[in-house]
């Protein structure tokens, strides 16, 4: 089935179930008008769901069909990135190469996709077809990789990009930043956990005394981090089994990059490297570089802030 057999029969079954027989009427009207063929690029799938969307308000009401419509013009966007785009993506994908974001864009004309788009996303809430937010598929995308490389950011980026219309840099910086903070609140937590085992050796039955000034040496060393979530922490780690309660917790993104090969070797870098020269030069070779660039390059503050929190994971600070 082509492209625009598979179309013209998805908006029948979508006109069918909203407005009944009269569907098969006014697909033959609008088939009349507008002609889709192989060629048939986002323009003209929008001038036919004009016409769609013109008759079916004189019936279903303008709201309903809005809706309507919107269902009829995400299935034309993604027939059309099918049938035009990933072929070129995939190929890209597979090169061990970053990007050329800006040559992959223009050779799927994303520009006349985002203004097809426009109708949809001037829609209200109610109005939207149900779809994950920006955030919620960033989240899924960190749920299988856990310490992405720059250059799967990269693609991720831009495949997020041409499918929501959003700008490729605010995507990859909201990515980076997202990951940053993961690896800094899995960092805090391990060194927490390790610390609190330390104490539990000494006191496997600590008095209420005993916690309280334990809480207080921790909060004293961690001044940034916020005294009630980290009071929360430790009597979580004191008092709830490690491996159901409190490991819940911290949240599944937090623990999947704990328990990845890719922050295990995080650690070994910093860990074994005494020269921060050296430890930069092999993040960058690891594709990681990024956990530790700011607007300016290099950042120091974060850089010292990794060592300094795995230091306290080793017992070295």
């Amino acid at each position: 089935m082509s492209s625009i057999d598979e179309f013209l029969e998805y908006s029948n079954q979508v006109l069918n179930a909203n407005i009944g027989y009269r569907s098969k009427r006014i697909i033959d009207k609008v088939k009349s008008i507008k002609k889709l063929n192989d060629t048939s690029n986002l323009r003209d799938f929008e001038e036919f769901i004009n016409l769609i969307e013109l008759d079916t308000g004189v019936i279903a009401g303008k709201n309903n069909a809005t809706n309507i419509c919107s269902v009829l013009r995400s299935k034309a966007i993604e027939l059309n990135i099918s049938r035009q785009a990933m072929e070129i993506f995939n190929t890209l994908r597979a090169e061990s190469s970053e990007l050329n974001i800006t040559e992959f864009l223009k050779k799927i004309n994303v520009v006349d996709a985002c203004a097809f788009r426009t109708k949809e996303r001037d829609m209200t809430d109610n109005q939207k077809p149900l779809r994950l937010s920006i955030s919620n598929n960033i989240d899924e995308f960190l749920m299988k990789h856990a310490l992405p490389t720059e250059a799967i950011i990269n693609r991720y980026s831009t495949y997020l990009a041409y499918k929501t219309c959003e700008d490729i840099k605010k995507i990859k910086k909201d990515i980076i930043e997202k990951v940053k903070n993961f690896v800094r609140n899995t960092l805090i937590r391990k060194a927490i956990r390790e610390k609190t085992n330390n104490f539990l050796g000494v006191y496997p039955q600590p008095a209420q005394t005993d916690i309280d000034d334990f809480i207080k040496h921790i909060q004293l060393s961690n001044p940034d981090i916020q005294k009630d979530e980290l009071r929360q922490q430790i009597l979580n780690e004191i008092f709830y089994d490690k491996l159901s309660e409190s490991r819940d917790m911290d949240g599944p993104t937090v623990l999947a990059l704990e328990e990845s090969t890719e922050f295990a070797q995080l650690l070994d870098i910093i860990s074994t490297y005494n020269d921060k020269k050296d430890i930069i030069m092999e993040m960058r070779r690891q594709g990681i570089f990024y956990l530790i660039e700011d607007e300016k390059g290099v950042s120091d503050k974060l850089l010292d802030e990794y060592i300094g929190l795995i230091g306290k994971i080793h017992g070295i600070v």
